[in-house]
């Protein structure tokens, strides 16, 4: 009796979870929004998309280029997959990864949305400033405000996690919290991808990165920006 006893309570136990599990999908309609903007307007612009595109990042910053797993094929591999997989930068291979792993997801019971998200900028100037001004003295905290001047206005964002990496010579050095650079004939391009998984009303995740790129007259880069986080729930 006691083993027909736990066997019942087994079969009611794991009942009561499949229905609330399907209570709570229901809670959340099936949702799925892919877009992708690459806003160009010349031959030059789109060379220049495609250099940022295709950029050594983890060369430059020393990260790696996923949080969660380095293997960009790990949604083929469903028993070992991963369901938190951010990255910390935006390149090809990061694209890539993102929309493929979009299609695989798509449709099925879990997750029940998703969502893509990238876009980017490319702009030509012949007079480009990107900088940060100091904080008042005696504080303990830094300015978050980074400004990007050129000749047609200037934008500013709150960031307190991008960080710059500017070339000197031949290699990278980050740039400390206080910087000003200047650059003059340049193609500047701002990248921004989101991308988002909803399980359940409390199960989720989004993977975010923000980056700048200047390249000069020979489109190599002389400066990258850097912002990524992920969030889980």
């Amino acid at each position: 009796m006691k083993i027909l006893f736990l066997a019942v309570s087994l079969v009611i136990l794991v009942a009561v979870s499949l229905l609330s599990w399907n209570l709570l999908n229901l809670d959340i309609p099936p949702k799925y929004d892919k877009k992708i903007a690459r806003n160009i307007d010349n031959p030059e612009e789109k060379s220049a998309l495609t250099v940022a595109e295709t950029i050594n990042y983890s060369e430059i910053s020393s990260l790696e280029r996923f949080v969660g797993s380095n293997n960009p094929q790990d949604y083929l591999h469903p028993d070992t997959y991963l369901a938190y997989t951010g990255a910390n930068f935006i390149d090809s291979e990061v694209l890539n990864y993102f929309e493929a792993r979009y299609e695989n997801q798509r449709g099925k019971i879990s997750p029940r949305q998703i969502e893509l998200d990238y876009e980017a900028n490319v702009n030509r100037y012949y007079d480009f400033r990107i900088y940060n001004s100091p904080a008042p003295e005696g504080v303990g905290w830094h300015n978050i405000t980074i400004v990007m001047s050129a000749s047609n206005g200037s934008v500013s964002f709150n960031s307190g996690q991008m960080r710059f990496f500017y070339k000197n010579q031949s290699s990278y050095q980050m740039t400390e919290w206080e910087y000003d650079f200047n650059f003059s004939n340049c193609h500047v391009i701002e990248m921004k991808l989101g991308y988002s998984e909803i399980y359940a009303p409390t199960a989720a995740f989004y993977s975010a990165i923000h980056q700048i790129v200047v390249l000069n007259q020979e489109n190599e880069p002389v400066l990258v920006g850097l912002e990524s986080g992920i969030a889980v729930s």
